[in-house]
């Protein structure tokens, strides 16, 4: 008698289960490799779908693109209870950070998008839209906008030394002197309200 496969082993036939294997898929590409290296076939091959379904669903590359970065840079989920705490927390973050390449690192696809023209203008206003402008708001008072820029110019430097460059000053006792000086600059950024 031959063994038949379990239910949960199939492909599902469902539309929206689909679509979400092929976000799920493409996410982790573009966070491992830059835009013009990851192939439609390829995300298709890894959510174990045909390569047309990709573009029946998304259209395009580019569209899958803007839809697997979406909610990817949200700050409400890199913020700590009380605000005083955001330098320490947010360099915790960032330092904490474990390598794990089968799942989304917005961090990742950011840094890759930079040299990417194809792309770095949506990275861009996706991350002003999902990161500096909300955490601006959140900040208030005067300059609220370009402390947070700053906030975030020292989270995307720390990390780019950290995951990208992979520094050797970042590891050992360097680390916790780096990681006391970023998080006090930051937190020199937050200010209090209505200043």
């Amino acid at each position: 008698m031959k063994d038949t496969p379990k239910d949960d082993a199939l492909p599902s036939r469902n539309a929206a289960h689909t679509r979400e294997r092929i976000l799920s898929a493409a996410r982790v590409r573009f966070s491992r490799q830059s835009y013009e290296n990851v192939g439609t076939r390829d995300i298709a091959a890894d959510a174990g779908v045909d390569a047309a379904l990709v573009n029946r669903y998304f259209g395009s590359k580019e569209k899958l693109f803007a839809q697997a970065i979406e909610g990817g840079f949200h700050i409400e989920e890199h913020l700590p209870d009380n605000m005083s705490n955001l330098g320490i927390h947010l360099v915790a973050q960032v330092l904490d950070n474990a390598d794990d390449s089968e799942s989304f690192d917005a961090l990742r696809v950011l840094l890759r998008a930079t040299g990417s023209p194809a792309v770095a203008a949506m990275v861009s206003e996706r991350f002003h839209a999902e990161f500096v402008r909300p955490l601006a708001k959140l900040l208030g008072g005067r300059d609220s906008e370009l402390r947070a820029a700053l906030i975030a110019s020292y989270v995307l430097g720390l990390a780019t030394m950290r995951h990208g460059l992979e520094s050797p000053s970042l590891v050992g006792p360097a680390r916790r002197k780096a990681a006391t000086i970023v998080a006090e600059a930051i937190q020199s950024c937050v200010g209090k309200k209505g200043e």
